[in-house]
């Protein structure tokens, strides 16, 4: 009885051992599987990853391929890592003979040598590095390039080599070259120039001192000494002008080119050209000085031309002319008598060479850009002349004039006392058209 109760308990407890080993081998093959499933996952991510660096590194490849400069890359001893096609075309070597490759094993010894001292260099002082210089390119001919490196690092951040790139500036030179032989060529032309107005503004100088002397004899007659100074102010002012229009536009297009030098002599030739015509201008001061001084007023406009009308009321009525007036209210800064001779004149003007047809005067104004301008009309027979504005000239008479009593200064002394007055004038005529005249006085008096 107990040998069989011994047999039954043996027999539970193998039958316990089995399944305990059952669970524990089929555990372990559950743990087995998944470390295999792991594996895998590990293995297609690591796949994944290398396809992915794979396509970095052509597009990589690609991209620094596109660059038309040639770029290369090495590692801390120097040796070639990668180039892209313009480096190849640069020493006429194909890429797999570059790779892993010295300079000293492409380049002379004298041009390996120094491209060894700068790398060494920039490796032992990481960072950027640039330099000119002239290399000799595959295809026979010495080009001017700027050589740009610099350093990288490894994931470990640890330095792992350097990548350079070079620009060829051998266009850049050539047009430096060009625009330094430019430059000199300017400068010469503005010594040459500079000489030349030297030469024309003594030559300015001797002629205004015989100027002087022969207004010294005309002192005895006020027109002989007025005409001088037309004679003056056309034969020096208006070069002297010219002279600093040019050197101006010299300035003002080639200045970039100057050296200070050159811009000094250009300063110079403006301040002697400003000094002839301020020299001139002293010399219609002086004439000027000999004439009634303006009295500058506030004076309002519509009493100027009422007086104006009221003197040649008479005249107007025997003649039938409409006298008609627009936009005459306000005030002016000017000088009242000089105002009342301009329209005086201009008036006149009209009743005397308007002719037969005559039927209308009519006077306006208006401010404009900072003067006041005024517009006398007639509807008489106009100016007969190619040129009418020859008419302001001293002694100069429109073809209308014929038979009209008169000196040919009204309109010159119009033009005089306008331009003193900070203004100008201006004619539009057509024959047969009428005429009109316009005076601007400056709104800064």
């Amino acid at each position: 009885m107990r040998d069989t109760i011994i047999g039954e308990a043996a027999r539970e407890v193998c039958m316990n051992a089995d399944a305990e080993s059952t669970n524990r081998l089929r555990d372990e093959n559950a743990s087995l599987r998944r470390r295999i499933a792991e594996l895998e996952d590990s293995e297609r991510r690591h796949l994944q990853s290398e396809a992915v660096l794979r396509d970095q590194l052509r597009f990589l490849q690609t991209l620094i391929d596109t660059i038309p400069s040639p770029v290369f890359y090495k590692d801390a001893k120097g040796r070639y890592l990668g180039c892209n096609r313009a480096f190849e075309i640069r020493l006429g070597v194909l890429k797999e003979n570059i790779l892993g490759k010295r300079a000293c094993e492409l380049f002379p010894e004298e041009l390996a040598s120094k491209y060894d001292a700068m790398d060494r260099e920039l490796l032992s002082n990481p960072g950027e590095q640039m330099y000119e210089g002239k290399l000799l390119f595959a295809d026979g001919i010495e080009h001017d390039v700027v050589i740009t490196k610099g350093t990288f690092t490894n994931s470990r951040g640890k330095l792992a080599g350097l990548v350079g790139v070079t620009l060829d500036i051998s266009e850049r030179k050539r047009a430096e070259e060009a625009l330094q032989k430019a430059h000199d060529d300017l400068e010469n032309r503005v010594q040459q120039r500079t000489a030349d107005l030297a030469r024309a503004i003594e030559k300015l100088r001797k002629e205004i001192s015989e100027r002087l002397r022969a207004e010294e004899a005309l002192v005895s007659s006020s027109e002989k000494l007025k005409m001088f100074a037309y004679s003056v102010a056309h034969d020096l002012k208006s070069p002297a002008i010219g002279i600093h229009g040019l050197t101006s536009l010299l300035l003002r297009n080639y200045g970039h080119v100057l050296d200070n030098r050159g811009a000094g002599y250009c300063d110079r030739i403006l301040k002697t050209s400003e000094n002839v015509v301020a020299l001139v201008d002293e010399i219609n001061a002086y004439i000027a000085a000999k004439e009634a001084p303006l009295t500058i007023e506030a004076i309002r406009v519509e009493e100027v031309f009422r007086t104006v009308r009221e003197e040649f009321h008479e005249r107007l009525a025997n003649r039938k002319v409409e006298w008609l007036e627009r936009n005459l209210a306000g005030e002016i800064r000017a000088d009242k008598m000089s105002l009342l001779r301009i329209f005086r004149n201009l008036v006149d003007n009209a009743l005397k060479y308007g002719g037969e047809s005559l039927s209308r005067i009519e006077i306006e104004c208006r401010v404009e850009e900072g003067s006041h301008i005024f517009r006398v009309h007639d509807d008489g027979a106009g100016l007969k002349s190619d040129n009418p504005s020859k008419v302001f000239g001293p002694f100069q008479r429109a073809g209308t004039s014929k038979g009209v009593e008169g000196t040919g200064l009204g309109l010159a002394i119009v033009k005089e006392l306008v331009e003193r007055h900070g203004g100008k004038v201006w004619v539009d005529s057509k024959e047969e058209e009428g005429t009109s005249f316009y005076i601007s006085i400056s709104g800064r008096l």
